[in-house]
């Protein structure tokens, strides 16, 4: 029976990536350990320049002036680049490629030839790769509560809970993205490049918008600007509209990926 549910290619996706899900697991937990240890040995440095000019070179990052605290500094530092960004952008990459590669390497044809619909293998592609998300994400928020313990340092566990909750969505936005791009392009190098553009010109605007009040508005278009880790690990605020945001872009980008997917034209050999 044709199940769309029957997740054999969601399972076949997470074996495919497992080794890459160990490989990014502790990178990332590093980054957290390295970034969040570090604290102690910059504080003072880092209150100093709170008097000078200096900050103001960081204008294009939200919050800096903050950075002389522990959760400025890990948002600055840790959060804005290398988890919004960089594992963003690693998401993104292999989201991208994930159907191109099937239809570039021809093993799209030993898919196809099984009983399953095109909008299996989207929806199931994509859920292939949710928990790379999450064992990434919660296992560099483990390192960050250890590191955290060990200094001494305040944080709000329960918040830092609800940032790493929260990025789920942000994450599947991302992915989903990604997706739409890989149903779209056969090749799965120009479809991770459009994927890797996407997400630094978002990066750029938001920073943009932040150092410039005149092109506020660009903000708009850029998922950093409904993801305030600071607001969420300092005071527990939730930005609402950025959790809509994120959840219709993954409806809609999903929905575009199955349509598009299911009449394009496959050469199967």
């Amino acid at each position: 029976m044709n199940n769309i549910f029957r997740l054999k290619i969601a399972l076949q996706t997470m074996k495919d990536y497992w080794k890459i899900t160990i490989i990014l697991t502790f990178l990332f937990m590093a980054m957290a350990a390295m970034y969040a240890g570090m604290f102690p040995s910059f504080e003072k440095s880092l209150i100093e320049m709170m008097d000078s000019e200096f900050i103001e070179s960081f204008n294009f990052f939200p919050h800096a002036d903050q950075m002389h605290t522990y959760v400025g500094f890990l948002t600055l530092e840790l959060y804005n680049i290398f988890w919004l960004l960089l594992l963003a952008i690693m998401f993104g990459f292999i989201a991208s490629s994930c159907i191109a590669k099937e239809i570039e390497g021809k093993t799209i044809d030993i898919l196809m030839s099984n009983p399953v619909s095109r909008k299996q293998i989207v929806l199931e592609k994509f859920m292939g790769l949710i928990p790379m998300i999450i064992i990434i994400n919660f296992s560099m928020m483990v390192v960050i509560i250890g590191i955290t313990v060990a200094l001494n340092e305040s944080l709000n566990y329960v918040n830092l809970l609800v940032v790493h909750l929260i990025s789920i969505p942000y994450f599947l936005a991302v992915i989903s993205i990604g997706l739409l791009f890989s149903a779209i392009i056969d090749d799965k190098m120009k479809s991770s490049i459009f994927m890797i553009a996407i997400l630094i010109g978002m990066f750029i605007i938001n920073s943009i918008s932040l150092m410039a009040s005149d092109y506020e508005v660009l903000g708009f278009f850029s998922f950093l600007h409904y993801f305030d880790t600071f607001n969420v690990l300092e005071f527990g605020e939730i930005d609402g509209a950025g959790l809509v945001v994120f959840i219709s872009v993954t409806v809609i980008c999903l929905i575009g990926a199955i349509v598009y997917f299911e009449k394009r034209d496959i050469e199967i050999t």
